[in-house]
């Protein structure tokens, strides 16, 4: 189950700013400053709690991997950051092993993991191709 504590533990861990600010047209953003790192996110733009986590871990992760962009920046290198962010929030928050042993206790459908990590079915969605597909990874579901 992935708790806020744990996501405000990885932002203290990697002492990076967190407000709740409404950012205008985006939900959430990352700003870096001469190496530091402030979050912003609109917690009442996201339409439950599991969608929030979910945005969070991922602007993490553009912290934690330093792939921070200008707005006008080429639609290539965006989605090579986006890419690179939600690589870095499934590792950390939704660990292959850690799905294997979901998916052998009996939630095989992405509803059911998403109920069992706590965060949306978006990013087990995710998380589930980045295996499969990026690092060929297979997932074992007894029938």
């Amino acid at each position: 189950m992935i708790d806020f504590s744990d996501l405000y533990e990885e932002l203290t861990a990697q002492q990076i700013a967190f407000y709740q600010f409404d950012v205008g047209e985006q939900k959430s953003a990352t700003i870096e400053m001469r190496g530091r790192y402030a979050v912003f996110i609109d917690m009442a733009s996201f339409p439950t709690l599991a969608e929030s986590k979910r945005a969070i871990a991922h602007e993490i992760g553009h912290c934690a991997t330093g792939c921070t962009h200008q707005v006008c920046s080429p639609l290539d290198l965006i989605e090579k950051h986006e890419f690179e962010a939600n690589k870095w929030a499934t590792e950390r928050f939704l660990p292959y092993d850690e799905i294997c042993t979901a998916l052998a206790e009996g939630h095989i459908e992405p509803w059911q993991l998403a109920e069992y990590f706590g965060i949306s079915e978006k990013a087990i969605r995710w998380a589930l191709r980045y295996y499969i597909e990026n690092r060929g990874l297979r997932f074992n579901v007894a029938s």
